[in-house]
């Protein structure tokens, strides 16, 4: 695995989600009670990107097909249950899954020194 510079403490706001080519990984940089994580920016559910998704209590939510994930462990919270951010009733969730079992974000080891964010790639 490969150490890469990603951004500076301050670019990374508390709830918040900054978005980074890295490698050619797009990575999702967010701080989490006070904890930098990084993931991957891809919903697994489609590969649509989460960057314009919101942060609610610790986890990303998918702005096109709401499922939501942990954004310190990457963890499935939540599994399509909106269409384009409206929310739908619960008889339609698996039709929006489109058959997919619900998955995990991509998550990446992340390393700060001093002022400086790195990930592993």
């Amino acid at each position: 695995m490969e150490k890469i510079f990603v951004a500076n403490l301050d670019d990374i706001e508390t709830d918040a989600l900054l978005s980074k080519n890295v490698s050619g990984n797009k990575v999702l940089l967010s701080r989490i009670n006070g904890q930098i994580c990084a993931v991957e920016n891809r919903c697994p559910h489609l590969g649509l990107p989460l960057a314009k998704g919101k942060v609610c209590d610790g986890a990303v939510v998918c702005p096109f097909h709401g499922s939501s994930f942990d954004l310190l462990s990457g963890e499935n919270i939540d599994w399509t249950n909106a269409f384009v951010g409206m929310p739908m009733p619960g008889w339609t969730h698996k039709l929006i899954a489109l058959g997919k079992s619900p998955q995990p974000l991509k998550t990446f080891k992340v390393e700060c020194e001093g002022e400086q964010i790195f990930i592993y790639v």
